[in-house]
């Protein structure tokens, strides 16, 4: 083994993670993003069956990037030197092989030892257990701590960008925060893009909306036919190129609620026709139910030169951050 120093729903993951938050009367939590400490004995980690499937659940690519990427970094480290640096982790993962469990499960602490902290203990009675929990529980545990991390990153960004942008405001009927650096915006009738133009490690934001007439727009097909209508219209390039979704790799759809918004995502790869441009994408839509429109916010990175996960994850923070507003209490604040 190398060394190394659609949807689970809100009812899915409570009966998988047994939680307990604590006080946060805390420094908040290092280490970088996407990250997760594994305090697991040397021998084990290195030689044994248990230590394989710990290496293996992280290091599972994390779906719809262009070249393959482990969903986190792992850093090992043995119990006696877990210390007072390692505990102030935002991700740590602990697992437990012992008889005096009788099943296998896992635990979920918030906020132990710092803020903005989660810690999950894979407890179970014997190795195989073990390895046969984790592989048949990835995709939770995967869910679990990745959520964690969007939920991190999107708190950090309503800090780091304080009041939401007020055209997105005014044009949409919705707050959103994302990333400090999108400064370069293109707008239209129902339409804004923000991007940082960045020379390496692009990022891009897409707004747009257009009334809602029938639930079938939900569907994958529609939303991505939708995409390609827009995105094709307002982003373009070299040699008449147009953005539009690869054909090379099926998109993921699943729906999901998040801050109770009912919303549908596709993950896939976006290119441009007659360019050799592309990369990851994200789309969410959901509808505004003051204006009986449908919202979709399209986050996508261009960095053929470099990793792509952390600067996707950026910006999928952002959904995140999305709240409908409702325009009698935007009339108040007016008055």
């Amino acid at each position: 083994m190398k060394h190394a120093t659609f949807f689970i729903s809100v009812v899915a993951l409570s009966s998988l993670f047994l939680s307990c938050k604590q006080s946060t009367k805390f420094l908040r939590a290092s280490s970088m993003a996407n990250e997760v400490v594994v305090v697991m004995d040397d021998n084990v980690w290195e030689n044994g069956e248990a230590g394989r499937a710990v290496f293996e659940l992280f290091n599972t690519p994390v779906p719809a990037l262009p070249q393959p990427e482990p969903h986190f970094k792992i850093l090992h480290v043995a119990p006696q030197n877990f210390g007072s640096t390692f505990k102030m982790s935002r991700n740590i993962v602990i697992p437990e092989i012992s008889n005096i469990y009788a099943e296998p499960k896992v635990t979920s602490e918030i906020d132990k030892y710092a803020y903005g902290q989660v810690i999950l203990t894979i407890k179970a009675p014997d190795t195989v257990t073990f390895v046969n929990y984790v592989k048949a529980n990835t995709q939770s545990i995967l869910d679990y701590l990745v959520t964690k991390e969007l939920e991190r990153t999107a708190e950090w960004l309503k800090e780091e960008s304080g009041t939401p942008q007020k055209r997105i405001r005014e044009k949409f009927g919705i707050s959103i925060h994302y990333p400090p650096g999108l400064t370069h915006v293109t707008e239209d009738k129902d339409f804004y893009w923000a991007t940082n133009d960045a020379v390496k490690g692009r990022q891009d934001i897409v707004i747009y909306q257009f009334p809602y007439v029938t639930e079938k727009v939900f569907e994958k097909d529609s939303l991505i036919a939708i995409r390609d209508r827009v995105l094709g219209e307002h982003i373009t390039g070299s040699f008449d190129s147009q953005m539009t979704t690869s054909k090379q790799y099926d998109p993921l759809y699943k729906k999901m609620v998040i801050d109770s918004i009912f919303r549908a995502e596709i993950r896939g790869l976006w290119e441009m026709t007659a360019d050799m441009m592309g990369g990851p994408f994200v789309a969410q839509a959901f509808v505004n139910p003051y204006t009986n429109k449908v919202i979709v916010v399209d986050v996508l990175v261009y960095a053929p030169e470099g990793k792509k996960r952390n600067l996707l994850r950026s910006l999928e923070a952002s959904f995140y951050t999305i709240s409908i507003l409702d325009p009698n209490e935007q009339s108040k604040e007016k008055e």
